[in-house]
């Protein structure tokens, strides 16, 4: 059944578009999960980048913070489907990074075994942002409450990057971006043909593209399980660097939606008398055999942070990215228990639609925007927007400093390295400056390219 319907794909379909296809294929077959787009009407999504730009440009925080939220209302909205009898949001029925790039022969390979609903990995940038040793133990893989991650991709994201694409536009030479040999050759056609700076650069995502970065953690299905919440860099024991594992307030999750009074926890090797939150706070999946052990061998999880079965992953923040303006939107999403942190820093649950539009769990999450890199926006000299999730960037230089705009800028294909070798956590980037560009291909603010192509 698997090699019949492939191959019809293949033989159906032109070869730019055989990736998208088989992953689709894929999908639908195996858990019987089809990616949908975001549930809001075309009115509310893609917004045109003129009237985004016009509020960035004014900065009209309240209605860059509005739309946001729309955004995450129809991400969160439910989708038409479910995994394992419980309905998912839209987002949750897209394609992870892994799908996306997967060779046609690996698809083929994995075929016969369910998609996974989630990739889980230890972000990225926890590898080689935190400085301090004392910090990076507190993230790594043998800890309780690891930080794991996954990006996903919308309909459109996912075949933009699938479909092989004219680069520059109408030049004839066509590349596939999650190709490396295909990248490498057009960094290698900039060079040379002498490509300005500014023009070394694949061709633009569509409007509608949307990029998600999942962060998840384990709580278990049998106990009380602490989960640290942001205060505020004055909530931690390390405030220039607060990352999750220093923080000194937390959460005891009940995995039985019944417990009311405060319980007595270890939160970060501390105990502490903490408000008992119950798992439907959260969005969670409850965790079986088969994805316990594929986790725990992808995320190389052990000891205490093992994920059993009947365990859950729980939606700890999201970063959200849209293709809506040139440098795409920015806004990043954390649990914050329906409450804004203190000093409402680095956002807050303010501007929130009611609870028609953002529902249940997902009125729990507090949320920042980073639609420009500089205040006043377009200005070099300006003053930086700070927007950061702090359960991602809080581990980097400067992350309570940083800004997603900045940092995404940056994603390039370079001869040498998947990361620039300089970090800037925030502050006005030049697209056409060859200090930081030249020699590279950039990515449309897509990490994912850079690192994922095969």
């Amino acid at each position: 059944m698997w090699g019949t319907t492939i191959m019809t794909n293949l033989l159906s379909t032109c070869a730019s578009t055989i990736a998208f296809i088989a992953m689709t294929s894929v999908a639908a077959v195996a858990q019987n999960i089809t990616p949908e787009p975001i549930a809001l009407p075309p009115s509310e999504f893609p917004v045109p980048s003129s009237q985004l730009d016009a509020y960035i440009a004014a900065g009209n925080t309240v209605a860059l913070r509005q739309h946001a939220w729309t955004l995450w209302s129809g991400l969160t909205a439910n989708s038409t489907q479910s995994y394992q009898g419980q309905n998912l949001p839209i987002w949750a029925t897209w394609l992870s990074e892994d799908d996306v790039f997967s060779s046609p022969a690996r698809l083929l390979a994995l075929a016969s075994k369910p998609r996974p609903l989630l990739s889980l990995a230890p972000p990225r940038q926890f590898a080689r942002a935190v400085p301090n040793m004392a910090l990076r133990l507190g993230l790594n893989a043998s800890a309780p409450n690891s930080i794991l991650a996954d990006v996903k991709m919308s309909p459109d994201s996912a075949n933009f990057i699938t479909q092989s694409h004219a680069t520059p536009a109408n030049s004839g030479q066509s590349y596939s971006y999650k190709s490396a040999t295909d990248l490498t050759r057009l960094n290698t056609a900039f060079n040379q043909q002498n490509t300005p700076v500014a023009d070394r650069k694949i061709i633009d995502f569509p409007p509608a593209a949307t990029d998600l970065k999942l962060v998840f953690t384990t709580v278990s299905g049998t106990k009380l399980t602490p989960i640290p919440v942001w205060a505020g860099p004055g909530g931690s024991t390390t405030p220039k660097q607060p990352v999750s594992s220093t923080w000194t307030t937390c959460v005891a999750v009940d995995p039985t939606n019944s417990i009311t009074s405060p319980a007595t926890i270890t939160c970060n090797g501390k105990q502490i008398q903490a408000q008992v939150v119950p798992l439907n706070a959260f969005f969670s999946i409850r965790v079986d055999a088969t994805e316990a052990n594929a986790v725990n061998q992808r995320a190389k999880l052990a000891g205490r942070a093992a994920v059993a079965a009947g365990d859950y992953h729980v939606l700890l923040a999201m970063h959200v990215t849209t293709k809506e303006i040139a440098n795409w939107t920015w806004a990043t999403f954390w649990w914050q228990n329906g409450q804004s942190p203190p000093n409402k820093f680095p956002g807050s649950v303010d501007d929130m639609p009611d609870a028609t539009k953002v529902k249940g769990a997902w009125r729990n999450y507090a949320m920042c925007v980073g639609d420009a890199m500089v205040s006043p926006a377009n200005d070099p000299h300006g003053k930086p927007d700070v927007c950061f999730n702090p359960y991602l960037e809080t581990p980097l230089p400067d992350g309570i400093d940083s800004n997603c705009m900045s940092c995404h800028a940056r994603a390039t294909v370079q001869p040498s390295a998947r990361y620039p070798t300089t970090y800037l956590p925030n502050g006005w980037i030049d697209l056409a400056d060859p200090g930081i560009f030249g020699g590279k291909t950039r990515t449309d603010f897509v990490w994912a390219i850079p690192f994922a192509a095969q």
